[in-house]
């Protein structure tokens, strides 16, 4: 929207509308400046939750820091409902007896393309995942189903090892008061 406005600048047909134009472009910069710092601060208070997203095969700094951002629920979900705020749980096509393919819709589509990010990462390494991806290609999925299935696998297996941090905090926090 800012960038339409400053396009609506360069063609102004009127001061009336240049001054506008230039009051909505300091409004927009006003707000991504606080959308900033908030993003900021939220990355700035979560260092133990990020190294344990960053221990997730595929998952980085910069991701564990978009998952955090964009996914803020993460850790208090169970799986189910966390492939599905992500957009990567299967939906099925089916009425009557006509079955088809199950397909991923909905969700934050954000989420799905970090995902997918992670996923290439993930397909080439040695680890779990890796050889997850290959041992459904070598069975006959197609490559993009395993690349789905994997998406799954890295944000469920991240929800659950988040929630199992904030659980065990919880406890210890518990047991220091008590």
């Amino acid at each position: 929207m800012r960038t339409q406005e400053k396009c609506r600048l360069e063609e102004p047909e009127n001061d009336h509308t240049r001054e506008s134009c230039q009051k909505t472009i300091e409004f927009f910069n006003s707000q991504i400046d606080e959308l900033s710092n908030t993003i900021q601060k939220i990355i700035d208070e979560s260092h133990e939750l990020q190294k344990i997203l960053k221990a997730v095969p595929g998952i980085g700094k910069k991701l564990s820091q978009d998952f955090l951002c964009l996914i803020p629920e993460l850790g208090y979900l169970n799986r189910r409902e966390v492939a599905s705020l992500a957009g990567v749980a299967p939906h099925p096509r089916e009425s009557g007896k006509a079955v088809g393919y199950r397909r991923i819709i909905g969700g934050r589509s954000n989420v799905r393309k970090k995902l997918f990010i992670a996923v290439m990462s993930a397909e080439r390494s040695k680890s779990v995942l890796g050889a997850f991806y290959s041992k459904l290609v070598e069975s006959g999925k197609k490559k993009m189903v395993a690349i789905t299935a994997l998406m799954r696998k890295i944000i469920v297996i991240a929800n659950a090892r988040l929630k199992e941090a904030i659980n065990l905090h919880t406890i210890t926090t518990v047991t220091e008061i008590g």
